[in-house]
């Protein structure tokens, strides 16, 4: 099962349709399934920038205003020389939820003021996808990255 909260219209807990809700004047979506009444808030919007371009970090403006410089550091530090795709999201999702749905993580990085998971959701001959989260406290910040897998020569 792979993880992608954007669309998403089922339960990570029962797999039943999730109705959502989200304020006109709130980029905080609110999601309760039908059937176990499991609730959770995420924050997936990306918006223009100043170019017209999509701004992935769109998201990180719900967070309080000491905390977004940190998150947005340990995202690019995670990066690394990998390929974001799609944009940043946050969820209220707890980590144990995120660990029942994918099962242990395949790293995890705990050396900073945030601890980050990282579970791999794809692996194909030249790529390997990635499932990252932040716990933030408050949110998790989550993303998926794509790297390129090393090859021998011929």
């Amino acid at each position: 099962m792979s993880f992608h909260l954007q669309g998403r219209e089922a339960c990570p807990r029962c797999g039943e349709r999730v109705r959502s809700l989200r304020l006109s004047d709130e980029i905080v979506r609110h999601h309760q399934c039908t059937k176990c009444g499991y609730r959770y808030e995420d924050v997936q919007e990306a918006t223009l920038d100043a170019d017209g371009r999509m701004d992935g970090f769109s998201c990180l403006d719900a967070l309080p205003e000491p905390e977004q410089e940190v998150v947005e550091t340990l995202v690019l530090l995670m990066l690394g020389n990998a390929t974001l795709v799609g944009a940043l999201e946050l969820t209220s999702r707890t980590l144990a939820d995120l660990v029942c749905e994918h099962g242990a993580p395949y790293s995890t990085l705990r050396g900073f003021t945030y601890p980050a998971c990282k579970w791999r959701i794809a692996l194909a001959t030249r790529f390997a996808s990635y499932l990252v989260v932040i716990d933030q406290g408050l949110w998790r910040v989550c993303f998926t990255m794509r790297r390129l897998r090393p090859t021998a020569l011929r």
